[in-house]
């Protein structure tokens, strides 16, 4: 006698059918305004550049939420502008760079994910990492929701 366990074909069988559907959903998910969608990062970098942490907090909701890497979250639009005054300031850091986009969602929400380059004051790259967005429709405009980001750089270990 052959028992078979009924969860686990209808996973199998199901997870079969989402792996050959996945192209088709990945192309449907793509926002109808894409290129809005990256203009908000896009417009991040301009901002960074020329030292404007008020108009980089101006991109976020209110009730946005910074995810950065081991560290607490950062809630709402005025504590976001208090950490990047600590972290963004002119004179450690010159600017990023933005590529590789992907970009998902719908006509009100989007995820956007993205490779970053930090730069130094002199242009000079000071960290490579990528970035995490979710990104809500208000009035009309592309707000950053929620923001997580990490560094390439290797793990360190504690022996």
């Amino acid at each position: 006698m052959i028992f078979t366990k009924p969860l686990s074909s209808f996973l199998g069988a199901s997870m079969a059918l989402a792996l050959q559907c996945a192209p088709a959903m990945a192309a449907s998910t793509q926002p109808s305004d894409a290129a809005a969608v990256k203009a908000v990062t896009e417009q991040f970098a301009a901002d960074l550049a020329k030292g404007d942490l008020q108009a980089i907090s101006r991109l976020y909701t209110y009730d946005a939420r910074l995810l950065p890497p081991n560290a607490d979250p950062i809630s709402g639009r005025a504590a976001i502008l208090a950490y990047f005054e600590k972290t963004l300031r002119p004179d450690l850091v010159g600017g990023a760079k933005f590529d590789h986009y992907e970009t998902y969602g719908g006509e009100n929400a989007a995820t956007s994910l993205s490779q970053i380059r930090m730069l130094d004051t002199k242009g000079q790259v000071i960290e490579r990492g990528k970035q995490t967005i979710v990104l809500l429709k208000q009035d009309g405009k592309w707000k950053i929701h929620r923001d997580m980001w990490s560094d390439n750089s290797p793990a360190h270990t504690i022996h």
